[in-house]
């Protein structure tokens, strides 16, 4: 309904009242005829008409997410994403609730209204393979999408040649950040001032990537955001010689989406000697 929400509600929508109330102790806040689902049934969350968020693989009944006789739920801080990662879910397993009479009185309870959300704060926006000598400006941009206390509570990790995650290699110094503002990490300074005009925040060595390689964003040690696929050099996302760009209000997953980002294409950027005077600019 045409209503507004407050930042820590909880909406409970259901096919029906009765039973739900007899299992859960109190009333659904909607019911709809159409939540007839079951355990192998996917769920879609739209905004505007458009997907933003999914439980389960609307092209297949059940899977590892089959929640029949039981539930599942999502993890603290994960964060929506039209593409399914079953990492950021617990399931009770299939008949884990089967003769449970209520809820509370179940050996596998349905934590509802549990559930505690953080922002991310931080998000990848932009990474870059530059055409000057050495494959240099090589650098990522982040965004804060929030105020942040304490960016040392945000790390970044540069997966090179598809050889998987390589865990944390840059930590933000200890300082906070305001909503809106931007950061970049550089392999280097010299030809990142000469390509953008501007030095970048802060430089780390670890930053040595080709357009091949993933980059990984963590929040006290867990990844929230990604770039690539660790495992893969390259593929869809390669950006050598080029750079990609994430499109507005995508939100970060820990789970790479091509279809949030736009790219150069490879080689776009070849030869260029700075970016505003370059036919693809970052």
């Amino acid at each position: 309904p045409s209503r507004s929400a407050v930042a820590g509600s909880f909406f409970t929508i259901s096919y029906e009242a009765i039973e739900f109330q007899a299992y859960f102790g109190v009333q659904p806040d909607f019911v709809s005829g159409s939540a007839n689902i079951n355990g192998d049934d996917s769920i879609e969350l739209f905004y505007d008409g458009q997907v933003i968020d999914v439980y389960g693989d609307v092209n297949v009944a059940g899977g590892e997410w089959n929640y029949m006789d039981g539930w599942s739920y999502r993890h603290d801080a994960s964060t929506p994403s039209a593409v399914f990662n079953m990492a950021d879910w617990t399931l009770s397993g299939v008949n884990a609730a089967d003769s449970c009479a209520a809820n509370g009185a179940c050996a596998s309870v349905f934590p509802s209204h549990s559930y505690k959300h953080f922002s991310t704060g931080l998000i990848i926006t932009g990474v870059i393979d530059g055409p000057r000598s050495g494959g240099l400006p090589k650098a990522v941009e982040l965004y804060a999408t929030a105020d942040i206390p304490d960016l040392s509570s945000y790390g970044v990790g540069f997966a090179n040649n598809g050889g998987g995650t390589d865990g944390i290699e840059f930590i933000f110094p200890s300082r906070s950040a305001v909503a809106g503002s931007f950061f970049t990490i550089s392999y280097e300074a010299i030809e990142f001032q000469a390509y953008f005009g501007v030095q970048p925040d802060f430089v780390s060595g670890s930053a040595n990537i080709n357009g091949d390689d993933s980059i990984e964003l963590f929040y006290d040690g867990q990844v929230i955001d990604v770039y690539g696929d660790v495992n893969v050099a390259g593929g869809e996302w390669n950006y050598m010689d080029g750079w990609s760009y994430r499109h507005d209000a995508s939100t970060p997953s820990a789970v790479f989406n091509m279809a949030d980002w736009t790219l150069s294409g490879v080689n776009a950027a070849d030869s260029c000697a700075a970016n505003g005077a370059c036919a693809s600019v970052f």
